[in-house]
């Protein structure tokens, strides 16, 4: 049996990510992608995040959000991402 998101769902959801201290002293925050999917805040996280004009990526099953406006590269090959 599949369990169920609790708390807050959507916009409200992905907008607690970018509450924390973390994201507002320009780090980094994760979230699982599972996670957003089932509080149905994936499409909203990635939307805010593009608005703030924050760099989201995914990868191994976890969307990481650079909270700053740094450039974002690659550190095996030093390109920008």
């Amino acid at each position: 049996m599949a369990t169920k998101h609790r708390g807050p769902k959507g916009a409200s959801w992905a907008a607690q990510a970018f509450e924390s201290k973390t994201a507002k002293a320009g780090g980094v925050v994760r979230r699982g992608v599972a996670t957003a999917k089932k509080a149905n805040g994936y499409h909203d996280l990635i939307d805010m995040a593009h608005a703030k004009g924050y760099r989201a990526l995914i990868g191994g099953g976890q969307i990481v959000i650079f909270c700053n406006a740094d450039p974002v590269t690659d550190a095996a090959t030093g390109h920008p991402i």
